[in-house]
């Protein structure tokens, strides 16, 4: 089946949060892909960080269970949509893949900053951020 990529560093907070809101608003059974995300820079088999969780949660995501994991041909040949969280995400992957950028995209207008190492406060605002990217990428895909 074929999946919308959520791409941020570490995968263990911006692109697995988008990965759950993207389920929880019903994407997958909406758009017909299914949700995965990858990090760039990444150990695979970390856990998405707590305030993530705790974000997402609060936002109707169950991420608990999420594993980062590092991206790679595989995944990205799988993905029909790409989504970076930064534009400095999107130039690393065009550098990297050049033959997804036909497939590849900026999440929102302006970059999501890392919530990396903030408080519960500055997670909760890179989840609103990408809870509402996420509903208009569905709005989009939809149609």
């Amino acid at each position: 089946m074929d999946t919308v990529l959520f791409v941020c560093t570490g995968n263990t907070c911006r692109s697995p949060m988008a990965e759950g809101f993207f389920r929880c608003q019903g994407g997958e059974s909406r758009t017909g892909l299914t949700a995965a995300s990858a990090g760039l820079y990444t150990t695979g088999g970390m856990p998405a960080s707590e305030f993530a969780v705790t974000a997402a949660k609060e936002r109707g995501a169950d991420i608990s269970g999420h594993r980062s994991r590092l991206l790679n041909h595989d995944i990205l040949d799988n993905a029909k949509y790409i989504f970076c969280m930064t534009a400095a995400h999107y130039d690393w992957l065009m550098e990297q893949y050049p033959e997804a950028e036909e497939k590849t995209y900026l999440i929102a207008d302006s970059d999501i900053s890392d919530p990396f190492g903030g408080d519960l406060m500055t997670y909760r605002s890179a989840a609103d951020e990408i809870y509402e990217a996420v509903r208009t990428i569905i709005a989009k895909l939809v149609k």
